[in-house]
């Protein structure tokens, strides 16, 4: 019940920030996708996703229990099938006394997937994440990016 109330209390007081203006957490976390790639379809898609934390704030790792773990948004709506994303790990840390998951500085996931037609426009994701420092967290983002996926030559 803890990690629920603590995760509750951070997007209240996050959703507070923002509608007063303050910086959210896309100030601190930026997204770097290839501006495409190549498959044919039927063959498998593979996006290497880079992620760069300003230095002093940290994201927490994707299924953390704790915090706000990252993930990517718009998968369900792809024309992939078997869409995976391999998450970076991160390391173990502390914040306000719990043991998390961290992800600091450069980080790199990759979505993949099996193309089921070729496509005339960009597939489009979101980062969704919440950057903290050692005191407190900034408002989540979702942060977007997108790959052109051309056939292979």
């Amino acid at each position: 019940m803890r990690p629920i109330l603590i995760t509750t209390a951070f997007l209240i007081a996050a959703v507070a920030a923002l509608a007063q203006g303050m910086r959210d957490s896309s100030a601190v976390v930026f997204v770097t996708a290839p501006a495409e790639v190549f498959a044919n379809v039927g063959g498998t898609v593979s996006i290497p996703v880079d992620i760069e934390i300003d230095k002093g704030w940290h994201l927490y790792a994707h299924g953390d229990t704790t915090y706000y773990g990252i993930s990517v948004a718009g998968l369900d709506t792809l024309p992939l099938a078997a869409v995976a994303v391999d998450y970076p790990a991160g390391h173990e840390g502390k914040f306000l006394g719990e043991t998390v998951i961290l992800l600091e500085g450069a980080e790199r996931l990759t979505i993949t997937g099996i193309l089921m037609t070729e496509l005339d426009e960009p597939l489009c994701f979101e980062l969704e994440c919440q950057a903290c420092d050692d005191k407190s967290c900034l408002a989540p983002a979702w942060i977007p990016f997108e790959v052109a996926v051309k056939p292979e030559e």
